[in-house]
């Protein structure tokens, strides 16, 4: 049999059970990391790890993205001319102009409830889509697709709504474990209180609210989509998600239930819960 047959057979197989395990993962062996260094495994716009989500990856200018919706956010909205993406037969990595992307299937997507997956062939294509629905497009067309994933935030006559963030000096240090938290701002949790101290997630937080049986009411968290400065005790947290912090596993914030819930959904998340559900076991135990 030849290689190509054999991986398309695995991919139909494979397929039928998208549900119950990761589709986009893939082999660490198999996977072609463009980044290098502490950053190789992690998305630059979400912080998602890339093995994880292999299927979904796209490349531009030396950053590997974890798929086309942090692509599109990383670019603003102006279609990259150099990117590339991965093949979900061959896993190589091809040019976004020459792939046939299929968006819409019934495969869980990446970031987004419309899931896309580029192929190199037009017959792979088309046999995903026999198989799992969806409709096979160019990759100027998948790229307007995971526009619809923002509420225009980057239309030069609908400009982003500015929201306070939580400014982080560069030099700060997680004090849990001593990661520099400016490099990871869509992690980034507060203590506002004689002094302030930076985490880099909210587990690392907490960690040191139990330490020093501090009350919530000087912490704060940052939105996971928006980035904006919420009060920790008013947020939302979705656990559990197939979602990585820079620590792995984390409490990932929210602004509103509804948006936590949503997330979930997509993430398999495991529950949402408010802040005065989170226990020092449950933080033990990420």
């Amino acid at each position: 049999m030849q290689r190509r047959e054999f991986l398309i057979l695995g991919l139909v197989f494979t397929s039928s059970y998208a549900y119950a395990q990761m589709f986009q993962t893939v082999p660490e062996a198999n996977a072609t990391l463009i980044q290098s260094g502490k950053d190789k495994y992690a998305c630059p716009n979400c912080g998602m790890h890339l093995v994880k989500f292999y299927k979904t990856s796209h490349t531009h200018e030396n950053h590997q993205y974890c798929s086309i919706h942090c692509l599109y956010e990383a670019t603003q909205g102006v279609i990259p001319k150099d990117a590339k993406v991965v093949d979900t037969i061959t896993l190589e990595l091809i040019d976004v102009n020459k792939a046939f992307y299929v968006v819409g299937s019934k495969v869980r997507g990446t970031m987004t409830r419309t899931s896309s997956y580029a192929f190199g062939n037009e017959k792979d294509a088309l046999m995903f889509v026999s198989d799992n629905g969806g409709k096979v497009m160019n990759f100027a067309e998948a790229y307007a697709v995971a526009a619809e994933d923002f509420p225009q935030d980057f239309s030069k006559s609908n400009p982003v709504a500015p929201v306070t963030k939580i400014e982080v000096p560069k030099d700060a240090k997680c004090p849990i474990c001593g990661m520099f938290v400016a490099k990871y701002p869509q992690w980034v949790a507060l203590y506002d209180g004689e002094k302030k101290f930076y985490f880099d997630g909210v587990k690392d937080m907490m960690k040191y609210a139990y330490a020093r049986k501090l009350s919530g009411d000087k912490f704060y968290v940052s939105d996971y989509y928006k980035l904006a400065k919420l009060e920790a005790t008013k947020a939302f947290y979705v656990i559990g998600s197939n979602v990585y912090g820079p620590m792995g596993s984390e409490l990932i914030p929210f602004a509103s239930q509804e948006e936590a819930q949503s997330f979930a959904r997509d993430h398999n998340g495991q529950k949402v819960i408010a802040f005065d559900e989170i226990t020092e076991a449950l933080v033990k135990s990420l």
